[in-house]
């Protein structure tokens, strides 16, 4: 087997860090951003719902063809990079994914339903859950949500804890599932994710 030729894609929720979106996303997100600037730095990033304080929420537009048109452009944005994605794994390159759009929701974990649910979210959940297609391999640096957030106090312990609980759980209806501890030192971290991918290829 030959050399491995790499692609990445940012493969999460947030349209500002991504570097392949929809331009409908580009212009909701920059919409967004305008209605609730004077709350967020200049180069922060547009927290999700879940995360605004209640005056970001009173700013942000709202209703359900709001909510419909945003659910709707979330499902072809997750689509859209699937097409890149399958586009560069036929021209032979791997793919790395940073994150993933079943880690972002864990639609097959308890963390993600609950009976306040819109119901365009149980739809994304379920065409998540039955359509969307699954990584080859996942592997998930896992750490305490306290070492978390010393590395990076972007958002809070406890939704870095909600985080991480739903990663695992729905990394349990996932194959090829692998968490790595990353409270291991550096070069420990990059051999055990060398190792098992080296595994999952094949390689001598």
């Amino acid at each position: 087997m030959g050399p491995a030729v790499f692609k990445y894609m940012y493969m999460g929720a947030s349209i500002d860090r991504s570097n392949i979106s929809l331009p409908t996303s580009r212009l909701l997100t920059h919409l967004k951003r305008k209605r609730v600037a004077p709350l967020i730095e200049d180069t922060g990033a547009l927290p999700p719902a879940a995360l605004m304080s209640d005056e970001m929420k009173e700013r942000v537009p709202r209703g359900r063809i709001v909510k419909a048109i945003g659910a709707i452009n979330r499902s072809a944005e997750e689509w859209y990079r699937q097409l890149f994605l399958w586009a560069y794994q036929l021209r032979g390159y791997i793919v790395i994914c940073d994150r993933h759009f079943l880690y972002e929701y864990f639609p097959n974990g308890r963390s993600f339903f609950s009976e306040h649910q819109l119901l365009s979210a149980r739809i994304h959940a379920f065409v998540l859950r039955h359509f969307y297609p699954r990584p080859h391999i996942t592997v998930f640096l896992d750490a305490p949500a306290v070492a978390l957030y010393a590395r990076k106090p972007e958002w809070s312990i406890e939704h870095l804890e909600r985080q991480r609980i739903g990663i695992n759980e729905q990394g349990k209806s996932c194959r090829n599932f692998i968490r790595v501890d990353a409270t291991q030192p550096i070069d420990e971290v990059v051999a055990d994710v060398a190792a098992h991918i080296t595994q999952f290829r094949g390689v001598p």
